[in-house]
């Protein structure tokens, strides 16, 4: 063997060798750009989930962000319908309040208009009895000075006259007594000391009977 052929096998020995590591680096380059390849695939769906998780907790946050605006607005309209309900109880205590004010007003002024009817009532009355007492005062006083001028016909019917007279003058002074009582009355207008009424009637029937035994004398 020559050394030119040692030296050609020497060189297709480099080559082959130098081919091996050609498609070794090849083979290294296509694997590393495939782990890269699908590192930038599982990075970019980790992107995607990570975008849709916060889209996800953003939908949830403005959910609840919604009702609890919600929820505030019933707060208020109940706040709002509790005020014009507390509004309306105090209004409507206020005007029954009122009516019975009135009310109480209307029933003491009738109260007082009949009591002062019935202290003119009873005024008049009392003024229509003191009237008539003073009449039968008058003649009372009358029928004495009658008596009194027929009393000297005769003894008998004289005296009769005389005790007629004496019972005549007593109811005088009985009525006379009784018209000052008129004077004195209360707050109703009646007389604070009682009337001698049945007194009266006696006296007055005792002297009309004394007076006709005397006429029939």
């Amino acid at each position: 063997m020559t050394l030119f052929s040692i030296s050609e096998v020497h060189l297709l020995e480099w080559n082959e060798l130098g081919r091996s590591c050609l498609a070794l680096v090849l083979a290294l380059s296509l694997g590393s750009c495939s782990s890269r390849a699908a590192m930038e695939v599982d990075l970019a769906g980790q992107e995607t989930e990570r975008v849709a998780a916060e889209q996800e907790v953003a939908r949830i946050a403005q959910e609840q962000e919604r009702a609890r605006a919600l929820e505030l607005d019933r707060q208020r309209e109940a706040q709002v319908i509790e005020r014009a309900r507390l509004q309306a109880e105090r209004d409507r205590q206020v005007i029954e309040a009122r009516n019975e004010e009135e009310q109480r007003r209307q029933e003491e002024a009738e109260r007082r208009e009949q009591a002062r009817l019935a202290e003119i009532e009873a005024a008049e009355a009392e003024e229509i009895e003191r009237r008539v007492k003073l009449a039968r005062i008058s003649s009372l006083e009358q029928q004495i000075t009658m008596i009194q001028a027929e009393a000297s016909r005769d003894e008998v019917a004289s005296a009769i006259l005389q005790e007629a007279i004496l019972v005549a003058e007593e109811l005088l002074q009985i009525l006379i007594a009784e018209q000052s009582k008129y004077e004195n009355t209360d707050s109703n207008g009646n007389t604070v000391n009682p009337l001698s009424k049945d007194l009266i009637a006696e006296l007055e029937a005792r002297k009309n009977e004394l007076v006709r035994q005397s006429q029939s004398q």
